[in-house]
Formats: structure tokens, sequence, C-alpha cells
């Protein structure tokens, strides 16, 4: 690959040099049958080439195809000259005498186009995040920490106060409300027994589990429990 590539990098060069010693030969006679001294003869050819040289480089369309027409309107003009077909006069002497001061002023333009010059992207500030460290001195906050209650589930497992799982928000509108379901512990305790005997309740289906919290603990309708109690009763 990079044989490749300095193949066709030495390809380009050459033509560019044989191009220009080609054509500036023309161009500098060009200038001296219009009348021009010697050294001021060369800069018809210099500023030709510089101006091809400088679009063929940053590759813009506009200028290689203007350049390359300026080009060949000297070359054409030269060669028309020595071959006799055309006269010195006050066109010919305009045209040419337009090409240096329009390669002058494409060249600067595409010299001051060049992504050297181009403004740098603006960099997002980095976000910075709030400092976890505390003032000398200070304490760090505490962590909150939920009490445990005495009462308890039937499996050991601490159960929050009675009523706390399923608080049922009020009512809106005409819409009934639903009955606050509570735990084997509440049953246990509103009943006055023993939590294994709220198990065999389930277990024989005379209480009818009627949901689960989010630890999966059985949740019972307080109006099922009261008709229980009452045939108890």
């Amino acid at each position: 690959m990079s044989s490749h590539n300095q193949v066709g990098t030495w390809v380009r060069r050459g033509s560019l040099a044989a191009g220009i010693a080609f054509t500036a030969t023309a161009e500098y006679e060009l200038a001296r049958r219009l009348g021009a001294k010697p050294p001021i003869a060369v800069m018809l050819p210099l500023a030709l080439d510089c101006y091809v040289i400088a679009a063929l480089r940053w590759f813009r369309a506009f200028d290689i195809f203007l350049s390359l027409a300026l080009m060949c309107a000297a070359q054409v003009a030269a060669h028309a000259l020595e071959a006799g077909v055309i006269k010195v006069s006050l066109d010919l002497v305009t045209v040419v005498s337009l090409l240096v001061p329009i390669s002058l002023w494409r060249t600067h333009a595409l010299a001051r186009q060049t992504p050297r010059d181009a403004t740098p992207p603006a960099t997002v500030p980095p976000v910075q995040l709030p400092s976890t460290d505390f003032p000398e001195g200070s304490k760090s906050p505490e962590p909150v920490i939920l009490e445990r209650t005495d009462e308890q589930d039937a499996d050991g497992t601490p159960e929050l106060p009675p009523g706390t799982q399923q608080d049922a928000l009020p009512p809106i509108g005409d819409t009934p409300s639903e009955p606050v379901l509570i735990t084997s512990s509440d049953v246990a305790a509103r009943a006055g027994v023993d939590p294994s005997t709220v198990r065999s309740w389930v277990a024989n289906g005379r209480l009818t589990v009627q949901g689960k919290t989010d630890r999966g603990r059985n949740l019972f309708d307080p109006v099922e429990l009261d008709q229980l109690l009452g045939v108890q009763s």
C-alpha cells in the first residue's frame, strides 16, 4: 500500500512539473510579444503556475477550473501569435493583462480558506459533580433507621403496625371504597389467638387470603374476619 502511494505521489509531481515547464515557456513568450521586459515577462507564467498549484493543492473545483481556463487562454494566445493567426491588438493586451490580477486574487483567497485558519470547535466544559467531602469538623448525614415493631408475622418476620400496609386512598366521586386488608398478625391480634391458629383457619378454608404484601405475606379482609368471629361467638 505504501509503495502504491509513493508511485501516485511521484506521478502527480511529474505531471505537474512537465505541464508547468511546457506552459511556462509559451506564457513567457506571450508576455515578451506584448512588449514586456525579460524580468517582467517571467511574472506572467509565475503567477499563473502558482495559482494552478494552489488550486490543485487545496483542490477547490471552481479554482481548478478557473486556473486551467486562464492557463489555456494564455496558451492559445501565445501559439496563435507564434503561428501568425492573430496579431497584437488592444483586446489581446487587455485579456493577457487581466490574467495576473485574477491569479493573484484567487491564490490569496485559496490560502485564506485552508483548514489551518479554521476556528477550532468550541469545547464543552466538563460537568462538575457535587463534592461528597464534608467540611472539617462537620458530621455527615446519619442514615435513617426504621424501628422494628414488637408484632411479628407467623413466619417470624417483623411486621409494620396494623393498617399501614394497604392504606386506602379517599374515594373519588361515587366510587365505592374497598376494605383495608390486614395482615395475619393483625388477624391474630383482633381475634386474640395465636398466629398458628390463623394459619389453621387458612388451611381449613375458614379464612380466605385476599392478597399478598410485597414480601409475600398474606392479607385478609377484616369483614370476613368479623363474620368468622361472629360465628365462633
